[in-house]
């Protein structure tokens, strides 16, 4: 795994390709404030410097925008007035992380709660049967419904675990994983405990934060697209929240200084005046320059003082926190500890980055599906599903500690004839859609005969595609007549009053994606491949097959199982037919799923 990791970090290496121009204006406390030369970083951010072809981590950003602050992962020897070029670092980051884990392991240097996370991983404790502890309250948290009896036992379940258990729950889509996470979380909070709530992606993590109770619960990092109710979860904005006016007259008195840096440094031309007499003024101007640098050095050793003290206060005050993989290793969440770590999303987690937040607690509970997309490594073979399931830990876990698995079986989300192909031909009928689901139907103003592949009484349709792939220099396909027919289906729904944000587009291959985008021109439309719509949903799906050709790569059981589960209301699927049904694949078997149900057509007809 080790030599795995350092090969994908090499591939990575380039990740300061835009790079920022900055100036060291103070280091203190474990702090580092720079003067920026744009503003590119925000709070959560993780940021580094480049030396040559090397990039040196740095930390995290707790106060983002052309003056940065950034809290230092380790020491650094940096000066002030010190160049440097700053760029983004997660993702090296991350490997640093792992790789520095396993060198720990390697060295038995393991202790706490790192040696407890190993043995159950890696050594095979007896851990006898499941107990399940009674939940008092069966209702969703949020929205008071009562919870069924599969995810309330998934939560009496966790409720019983003790320290040096784990738990696997395997959540298919529409179960209501997220709703369990939460819960559990809170009945975890109320009885004491501290929890993590952690994932490798920050969407699953702010699924489950943005249900609790923003009084105990603190969502550190940033989110990649903060929407407006998860923002008071932010440690950043709490930070702001509790110092208040003392924290904006702070600011205030920061900008002043730094308006008034920028007026003397408009006299640039010092030596020139001293050449022609003009010493007094100079040596004026330059005690002024040094005066302000002084008061200003003060001042952000002053509130980075205050902006630590605090968010220090914050999380270990919090019940709940909420955070990527990555970050719970980095300050301010480096040394703090749990009772129990809920980690979402597992089935594309690798062993060792999911060990990064097991090593955090002293339970565990795993959530995730073992029919979704797997760990992914560019130096593997994606199609050698044997290997990505043995790095997985929820499948790795889930061969190993089968008995300590509980099943999320009713589906909520899609029309019960869009989860129905996967609850035949994935899942073995182990999910069954609520009878809620046969109303969850397209709204349409009108539509026509000519287009009655938009019937909402079939909310599953299969349209025949006569198109051929291309493959583009770097290997990515993409299919001209696809992307068209694509286009030409938006606009009939947009003609119809479908919004542009209730549909999205999914297709297996980059090219595929980056011409669909060029075509459509609508930014409120998401485009993407499958491995970014894992966890997302909408109330239309056109899935695009692209492929006429190999199909190995396309038909993957898990990257076909999320494509087609993102649908609520209506699932699009073009394709060229003829290709699909040569390979005679799950593709062949979803057409003739879709013929069962009058749901095939030929697209060019149109």
């Amino acid at each position: 795994m080790e030599s795995l990791l350092l090969s994908e970090r090499e591939n990575k290496k380039n990740v300061h390709k835009e790079k920022v121009p900055s100036k060291v204006i103070d280091v203190s406390e474990g702090l580092v404030t720079l003067d920026c030369q744009f503003p590119k970083f925000e709070e959560g951010d993780i940021v580094g410097y480049v030396i040559k072809s090397h990039v040196e981590p740095m930390g995290m950003v707790i106060r983002g925008g052309k003056t940065l602050t950034i809290s230092l992962r380790r020491p650094l020897k940096l000066k002030e007035g010190q160049s440097l070029h700053l760029c983004e670092t997660e993702v090296l980051v991350g490997y640093d992380l792992q790789i520095e884990l396993i060198e720990r392991i390697k060295s038995g240097k393991l202790e706490g709660l790192e040696r407890r996370a190993y043995s159950i991983v890696f050594g095979r404790p007896n851990l006898g049967k499941l107990r399940r502890d009674r939940l008092a309250d069966r209702r969703d948290i949020k929205d008071g419904f009562p919870l069924d009896d599969y995810q309330v036992e998934a939560i009496e379940a966790i409720l019983g675990l003790r320290n040096g258990e784990c738990l696997l729950v395997i959540g298919p889509p529409g179960t209501g994983k997220t709703r369990v996470i939460a819960k559990a979380a809170l009945e975890l909070a109320n009885r004491g405990e501290r929890v993590l709530i952690t994932s490798h992606t920050n969407r699953a993590v702010d699924n489950a934060i943005e249900l609790l109770p923003v009084d105990i619960t603190l969502r550190v990092g940033r989110p990649e697209k903060v929407v407006p109710n998860i923002r008071p979860y932010l440690l950043s904005y709490k930070t702001r929240t509790v110092l208040g006016l003392r924290l904006e007259c702070l600011e205030k008195e920061i900008s002043e200084l730094k308006n008034m840096l920028k007026e003397y440094y408009k006299y640039k031309l010092i030596d020139e005046w001293h050449k022609v007499g003009y010493k007094e003024k100079v040596e004026c101007i330059r005690n002024k320059l040094h005066e302000v640098k002084s008061k200003l050095k003060i001042l952000y050793e002053e509130r980075n003082s205050m902006l630590l003290r605090e968010s220090t206060k914050l999380v270990r005050d919090a019940h709940i926190i909420g955070s990527t993989l990555i970050k719970s290793n980095l300050p301010p969440l480096i040394n703090e500890r749990f009772d129990t770590v809920l980690i979402d999303e597992c089935s594309q987690a690798s062993i060792t980055l999911a060990l990064l937040g097991m090593i955090k607690a002293k339970k565990w509970i795993l959530v995730g599906d073992h029919k979704q997309l797997l760990p992914i490594f560019q130096e593997l073979d994606m199609s050698d599903k044997k290997t990505l399931e043995e790095l997985s830990i929820f499948c790795y876990m889930l061969k190993k500690y089968n008995e300590r698995a509980v099943w999320l079986k009713q589906h909520y989300r899609s029309n019960n004839e869009i989860i129905g192909f996967s609850q035949r031909y994935i899942y073995n009928g182990n999910i069954v859609p609520v009878k809620g689901c046969r109303n969850i139907k397209l709204n349409l103003q009108s539509y026509t005969r000519e287009v009655a592949f938009l019937n909402p009484e079939l909310p599953v349709v299969f349209l025949h595609v006569d198109g051929i792939e291309s493959i583009e220099e770097a290997g990515s396909r993409f299919n001209e007549r696809e992307a068209e027919a694509t286009k030409r289906i938006v606009q009939i729904l947009k003609d119809l009053g479908i919004e542009s944000h209730e549909i999205g587009i999914i297709t297996p291959y980059r090219a595929q994606r980056n011409y669909i985008k060029e075509l459509l021109e609508d930014e409120e439309i998401e485009v993407n491949t499958v491995d970014s719509f894992q966890g997302r949903e909408k109330d239309i799906i056109i899935f695009d097959v692209t492929s006429t050709q190999d199909m190995n790569f396309v038909e993957d059981e898990s990257r076909l199982n999320v494509a087609f589960t993102r649908a609520r209301k209506k699932l699009i699927v073009l394709g060229n037919a003829n290709s699909i049904n040569q390979y005679q694949g799950l593709l062949s078997k979803f057409i003739s799923y879709v013929e069962e149900r009058n749901g095939y057509f030929i697209f060019d007809a149109y």
